[in-house]
């Protein structure tokens, strides 16, 4: 058999029990319909590509509900951003809160520890997200979260580093302007 008639004949049986697991999800038949057909394209270019599962039902329904997350959070970030946007000023007491923070993380980690710790902590990125926008592993990005907080946790006193003004002004804005891509793109 062929990879699309294989496909086919693994995945027709499970269907109708995709479709009502999607809008069940979703709560909407609209984006319920829009997240199956979403699902059966992920899963059939997997498949080109590995062997099916043994339980098909049970990856289809994983793979629908991972869909499902990436959609929530991309639409939680275009709202985040959409408002920001249309505000760039800020109130003095934030911006010397959050500048202080910055500052006090730059002082005593390198660069690319408060840039990962900002986009894990105070945007929500997931761990893929932050290597794949770093240009790094998920490995990388586990082990400076853990010095990260390792060294937030113990409230380490400076070790004394040449902070520039430049990155944290950036961190501070990126975070008062609650757009994430001006630490993610930052290499």
């Amino acid at each position: 058999m062929s990879g699309p008639s294989r496909y086919e004949s693994l995945v027709v049986p499970h269907l109708n029990d995709l479709r009502t697991y999607c809008v069940c999800l979703t709560r909407s038949s609209w984006d319920g319909e829009d997240l199956m057909q979403e699902t059966l394209l992920r899963t059939y270019v997997y498949f080109l590509s590995h062997t099916p599962a043994d339980d098909l039902r049970a990856f289809l329904r994983r793979v629908a509900r991972n869909v499902w997350i990436d959609q929530c959070r991309m639409q939680r970030r275009r709202r985040n951003l959409a408002p920001a946007a249309a505000r760039s000023w800020h109130s003095d007491s934030d911006y010397a809160e959050v500048l202080g923070l910055v500052e006090w993380l730059s002082e005593r980690l390198p660069s690319r520890n408060v840039r990962v710790w900002l986009l894990a902590e105070y945007f929500g990125y997931s761990m893929q997200e932050i290597a794949e926008d770093m240009g790094t592993t998920v490995s990388a990005v586990k082990s400076l979260l853990f010095r990260t907080r390792d060294v937030i946790r113990s409230r380490e006193e400076a070790k004394t580093r040449n902070v520039i003004p430049l990155d944290a002004e950036r961190w501070c804005r990126a975070v008062l302007q609650e757009n994430p891509r001006l630490i993610a793109a930052e290499r």
